[in-house]
């Protein structure tokens, strides 16, 4: 394979050519002071090898040659030798020094192993990488396939006693760090923000309820392109509060109006505790065309008066005490700081994947019910209803006049919906439904679709962002 060249240590010195000692010698020379690192520091910082042999440009001529000892070599260079030239390939030198020196660390019989070990080494780190970059989505998929294998191990019942460790416990615990995580004393900063707060609050929690229910629920059920189940699972969907962390981070990534995220992110799921169980039962009656406020009805509907008190023992108690906890002076400093932060992300994401482990396992016991065509189409009709979604917000954000920082928030923010706080809702709600899974199902394709197609907008709304104003309405090229 062709050989690798890496100039390394490029350092200013004079316009004379500047030959590097090979190991044994010393380790600089007086026309370049500053580069003192040995060729073993070289090579440990770059991890290649350089086979030796001559270069030439019309500037003028290098050559790299290998000592005595076999493992170290010397480069002479023109300080004016922007490139060089190998009989193989080109291999530009981006670094504008002038002088200097490169010592570049080569094994003995070089037969390319060194190279292979590199690449297999540069493999494993990307695989790392992106493990710890996509843990979350890793670790769903890990779930659902876990309770495939033995859902009889996590579903109710079971030697885990889910019903009592998730149901009562983790769920309870993950309210309280989701009290705990509201940044309240930032609410101040956009409170008097009207029009955009208006705006935003009205995509949350009513645009998107309107159009699932009365357009795009009949469409879909006489079609047959998705389940009565999954359905509802849309509908519950358009209700929950927006999110709390990711939002606000493609907000301040794109330079949005940063306060104005925050103040949705912590407002949104403050009044999102009571509004939207309301908003869950009343667009589902309205789909069904049963009462679900103050009567039973069967095939797994939950009944809201029964379901007032599990929401306040379950959600409302444990949100309202992370939230004190989070108001004292003594530790308001400390879940501000960024590694305590982390840990409680870590243990909200844990807390989910537990859900989703336990639901997957309940579903698969009894029978998954739904075939896969069905959660395609799902698939298919939440990316279309995500991209409306945010255009939808966009458009209408431009219409009323918002300045273009608080556009982009309003774009993020209006759009987004909660994992962290709608899963454990939906199970506190819903929990003994057969349809769990199918309630569950839409949030868990549509937490990974909007984080994706947010992360893609960021670079484009920056740019729009930071550009001038030309008119009342304006548009992103996607």
């Amino acid at each position: 394979s062709p050989a690798r060249v890496v100039m390394s240590s490029l350092v200013f010195a004079s316009s004379r050519w500047t030959v590097r000692p090979p190991r044994g010698a010393s380790t600089c020379d007086a026309h370049a002071s500053r580069a003192k690192r040995p060729a073993e520091g070289v090579r440990d910082t770059f991890g290649v090898r350089l086979i030796s042999g001559d270069f030439g440009t019309s500037f003028g001529s290098s050559r790299v040659r290998r000592s005595r000892s076999g493992d170290t070599v010397c480069v002479a260079y023109r300080p004016d030798t922007l490139q060089q030239r190998t009989t193989r390939r080109d291999i530009p030198t981006s670094s504008p020094h002038r002088g200097g020196s490169c010592v570049v660390h080569v094994q003995p019989n070089g037969d390319g192993n060194a190279d292979a070990n590199a690449v297999k080494t540069s493999s494993i780190q990307s695989a790392i990488t992106f493990a710890q970059a996509n843990y979350f989505l890793l670790g769903m998929c890990l779930m659902v396939f876990t309770a495939y294998l033995n859902p009889g191990f996590g579903a109710n019942g079971g030697p885990l006693k889910p019903e009592v460790t998730i149901s009562k416990l983790a769920v309870r615990v993950m309210f309280l760090i989701s009290g705990l995580s509201l940044p309240i004393n930032e609410l101040k900063a956009a409170v008097t923000n009207v029009k955009a707060n208006l705006l935003i609050q009205f995509f949350i929690f009513v645009f998107l309820g309107l159009v699932v229910t009365y357009v795009l629920a009949p469409i879909l059920l006489s079609l047959g392109v998705l389940s009565p189940e999954l359905i509802k699972g849309l509908i519950i969907l358009s209700c929950l509060p927006t999110t709390i962390g990711t939002g606000v981070a493609l907000t301040n990534a794109s330079n949005g109006n940063v306060a104005v995220a925050i103040f949705h992110a912590v407002f949104s799921n403050i009044v999102g505790i009571v509004l939207a169980p309301v908003l869950i039962f009343w667009h589902i009656g309205k789909f069904t065309g049963i009462n679900m406020f103050g009567t039973t009805s069967g095939a797994g509907a939950a009944d809201f008066s029964s379901s007032l008190g599990k929401l306040a023992s379950t959600v409302l108690q444990p949100v309202l005490i992370g939230m004190a906890i989070r108001s004292s002076p003594q530790f308001n400093s400390l879940l501000s700081s960024k590694p305590v932060k982390q840990k409680l992300k870590l243990t909200s994401d844990l807390i989910i994947l537990s859900i989703v482990y336990n639901t997957f396992c309940n579903t698969f016991l009894s029978g998954f019910g739904v075939s896969g065509g069905k959660v395609t189409g799902l698939f298919v009709v939440l990316t279309v209803l995500l991209i409306g979604y945010k255009a939808c917000v966009f458009f209408s954000a431009n219409l009323v006049g918002l300045e273009r920082k608080d556009t982009i928030a309003a774009t993020f923010m209006g759009s987004q919906k909660t994992l962290a706080f709608g899963l454990p809702l939906i199970k506190a709600l819903f929990g003994q439904s057969p349809d769990l899974v199918w309630y569950c199902l839409p949030i868990l394709v549509y937490h990974p679709l909007q984080t994706f197609l947010g992360s893609a907008l960021v670079p484009k709304l920056r740019e729009w962002g930071e550009g001038d104003r030309e008119g009342s309405t304006s548009s992103v090229n996607a």
